[in-house]
């Protein structure tokens, strides 16, 4: 039988995805995500864009503020609580789910997705993460991004029911490193017989990375944070984002 393959994005909170501002939510939207859906058409992937709170789940206390589930974020702030729907969404009946932030452009060359095995995702070289890697032995000593991340069907689902936990209990994250992405290292450290780390062709986090003129041999670049944004309008300018 075929393997299925589904790849998630999350716009929820009037805006596209984590921490974005105008005009940078609408470059998200109109460029680089349909070039995700591209990338699926192209491979057979199947695609879905989730664009509602869990009606099961209350995850507003991850904003740790007032704010209420309908507030318009995307003037600005951070509506944190949204990355967490993304593992509340990896037990869904797929072989593999791979989640992917808005801020991503896939480049018509990309290559087909890697073999996945348990949960993939690249070495985030954004921050030093030096007290989160002294106080956990981190699979292969990297602390990894989440904005790109590949899991097969027992580490979505164990991934889940961690996060599923985490959430019902409103537990505070691994450290106070009030990031999504702590709780996903600490699960990686608990579960480091199923985790594995990616190339960072497949994460290319632009502002981490040697410039570049072309993004030959990249499969997914990723803008990420306030110090990308000046290199996504670079490369929208040039004409290299297509």
């Amino acid at each position: 039988m075929q393997k299925t393959t589904l790849i998630i994005q999350v716009k929820v909170g009037n805006t596209t995805g984590y921490a974005y501002d105008n005009p940078i939510g609408d470059i998200c939207e109109s460029v680089l995500m349909p070039t995700v859906q591209r990338y699926c058409q192209k491979y057979n992937y199947d695609y879905l864009l989730i664009d509602e709170y869990p009606k099961n789940k209350d995850i507003t206390f991850f904003n740790r503020n007032t704010k209420s589930v309908d507030h318009d974020y995307s003037q600005a702030g951070k509506n944190k609580c949204s990355t967490l729907i993304r593992y509340l969404n990896m037990n869904r009946d797929y072989d593999y789910i791979v989640s992917l932030d808005n801020d991503i452009w896939v480049p018509e060359h990309a290559e087909k997705l890697p073999e996945i095995k348990g949960h993939m995702a690249a070495e985030d070289k954004g921050k030093s993460w030096a007290t989160f890697r002294n106080a956990f032995e981190l699979p292969h000593g990297k602390f990894v991004n989440g904005g790109v991340q590949m899991v097969n069907r027992q580490a979505g689902n164990s991934l889940y029911s961690y996060i599923s936990d985490v959430v019902d209990k409103k537990t505070n994250p691994p450290l106070n490193y009030h990031s999504d992405q702590s709780y996903m290292n600490y699960w990686r450290y608990k579960n480091s017989q199923m985790s594995y780390v990616l190339d960072s062709k497949w994460n290319f986090m632009a502002s981490c990375e040697k410039r570049k003129s072309d993004y030959a041999g990249i499969n997914f670049v990723h803008y990420a944070g306030g110090a990308s944004r000046k290199l996504l309008q670079e490369d929208l300018e040039s004409g290299i984002i297509t």
